[in-house]
C-alpha cells in the first residue's frame, strides 16, 4: 500500500505546475492578484530528535506547513512543498521568492498578517 501512495503522489507531483508557469497563467487571462495563505497540516507526535523541528510552537501541536496560492475565485493554483512545522509563513515564502515571482508576472497578492512583508500587496489600512 506505501509503495502505491508513494507512486501516485510523485505521479501527481508531476503533473502539477510550477509556480512560474502558473503567475503567467493567471497574468495572460488578466488577473492582477492571487490570494496566499499557509496552513499547518497536523501530524502525529512521535518521539526522538529528528521529529521536534515538526513542533509548532505557535500552534502548541506538529505538523508541517504549506503555503497555497488560489486565484481570486479560490481555485488552487499552486502548493509549495511542504516544511516543518516550527517553519513560520513568511520564511516558507522567502524561500519559495514569492515576492520576486510575483513581480515577475505582474502581479499582486492578498495574505494574511503572517506573511505581512512578503508580498508586493499594499497594506490594507485599518478601519476607522
Amino acid at each position: 500500500m506505501t509503495r502505491w501512495v508513494r507512486e501516485v503522489v510523485g505521479l501527481l507531483a508531476a503533473r502539477a505546475p510550477r509556480l512560474d508557469c502558473a503567475l503567467k497563467k493567471i497574468a495572460r487571462k488578466g488577473g492582477g492578484m492571487v490570494l496566499l495563505d499557509g496552513t499547518l497540516i497536523r501530524t502525529r507526535w512521535r518521539s526522538g530528535k529528528k521529529n521536534r523541528k515538526n513542533y509548532s510552537g505557535k500552534r502548541k501541536c506538529h505538523g508541517l506547513l504549506v503555503i497555497a496560492l488560489t486565484d481570486d475565485r479560490g481555485r488552487l493554483l499552486w502548493v509549495s512543498t511542504a516544511r516543518p512545522g516550527r517553519t513560520s509563513e513568511i520564511t516558507a515564502c522567502r524561500h519559495d521568492q514569492l515576492t520576486a515571482k510575483l513581480r515577475t508576472a505582474g502581479l499582486g497578492a492578498i495574505a494574511d498578517l503572517a506573511s505581512s512583508g512578503s508580498t508586493t500587496a499594499a497594506p490594507t489600512p485599518a478601519p476607522q
